[in-house]
């Protein structure tokens, strides 16, 4: 793409008028949203072919729609600036006949779930570009997923499947916080939870239950067995941190509303790649320490903050032994990077 500039004088100043190249937070967030929405893609049209309910059909589509646009458009600004543009995930990575290995309900809290990191990742998408194309690329991002996330919660929640977050009994006043004991959390008696911090740990706990599931169905049904022990692992640490999770709310006599109903089925045909299956854990892992490094710096309790800090190392170690299976087996893309130097010089020598 030809970059022209054109300048005008307004008053005393000049205004420039240019398509700048793209900076490097554009590049690598358009690079990683293909990755992501190609992996996502494949884990759609499986849903889609297996899933039962009519509703549920309905959004799968709509969703499908909206990641194969965002694919294509990435690529082409990517292309047009001869930037590389991720391989990702193509029909290999997916099994058209397999079975359905997650019931209908599941696919409901995955994709509720899915929704919720789309409004995450598209804002912080938008935060970081500059150039106008690509802002309005993202902007529309921001738009269609804040439109799908309302409908499908308005769906769930007619359904009567949708968790809602606990309601607790609050102050009707506002007041000032006057002894240091605020922050307590370790010795002598703790003050009760602030529903910002009664907000981390429910999410906390229900993304580790999506998260479980969806490596306990993965263990089943992974080819190699490498990739069935790390998604064994994945399973036991998603069931240890909401259990850490559940006992805090648990000891503050505030209920974690669960789910009810089958989630996961007893098969073993794996619709999906084992490199898609790694790179979809490791994904959520990487989201999963931004969310815990959310909550730790958000909870002003001390006991709070140091286990999040356990969590969130914990989801590190796994997070890069996985990157290190990936890397072990080829399947890890490197992102966009700088060029080095020292390349560009031996290129020369040889």
């Amino acid at each position: 793409m030809e970059h022209h500039t054109a300048v005008e004088t307004r008053g005393e100043g000049l205004v420039a008028h240019h398509n700048p190249p793209l900076t490097a937070p554009e590049s690598a967030r358009l690079w990683q949203v293909n990755l992501y929405y190609k992996m996502l893609y494949c884990v759609f049209k499986h849903f889609l072919s297996t899933c039962d309910d009519q509703d549920l059909r309905l959004h799968i589509e709509e969703a499908l729609s909206m990641f194969e646009e965002r694919i294509n458009r990435s690529t082409e600004v990517l292309t047009e600036e001869g930037h590389p543009v991720p391989i990702g995930f193509t029909d290999n990575d997916l099994e058209p006949e397999s079975p359905r290995l997650f019931t209908d309900l599941y696919y409901y809290y995955y994709i509720l779930h899915m929704a919720q990191i789309g409004l995450q990742l598209n804002s912080m998408d938008l935060a970081h570009t500059t150039r106008k194309d690509v802002r309005e690329f993202f902007t529309a991002s921001v738009s269609s997923t804040m439109g799908y996330y309302n409908r499908f919660s308005d769906l769930m929640l007619e359904k009567g499947i949708y968790i809602r977050p606990p309601a607790v009994n609050i102050f009707k006043e506002t007041d000032i916080v006057e002894k240091q004991d605020f922050l307590r959390g370790f010795l002598g008696k703790r003050r009760p939870l602030l529903e910002l911090e009664i907000n981390h740990l429910f999410s906390g706990i229900r993304n580790n239950v999506i998260g479980g599931l969806l490596a306990t169905g993965f263990q089943q049904v992974a080819g190699s067995e490498q990739v069935r022990a790390y998604m064994a692992r994945g399973t036991d640490i998603s069931r240890k941190h909401a259990d850490i999770l559940n006992s805090v709310l648990q000891k503050e006599k505030i209920p974690a509303p669960m789910h009810s109903g089958v989630l996961l089925l007893d098969l073993t045909t794996p619709p999906f790649s084992d490199k898609l299956m790694m790179q979809h854990m490791v994904i959520l892992t990487g989201i999963g320490i931004g969310n815990l490094a959310n909550a730790m710096a958000t909870s002003l309790r001390h006991d709070l903050g140091v286990s999040f800090t356990r969590l969130i190392g914990e989801a590190a170690n796994y997070g890069e032994d996985g990157l290190n299976i990936m890397i072990e087996n080829g399947w890890f893309e490197q992102p966009p990077r700088k060029i080095d130097p020292r390349d560009l010089a031996r290129e020369q020598v040889h």
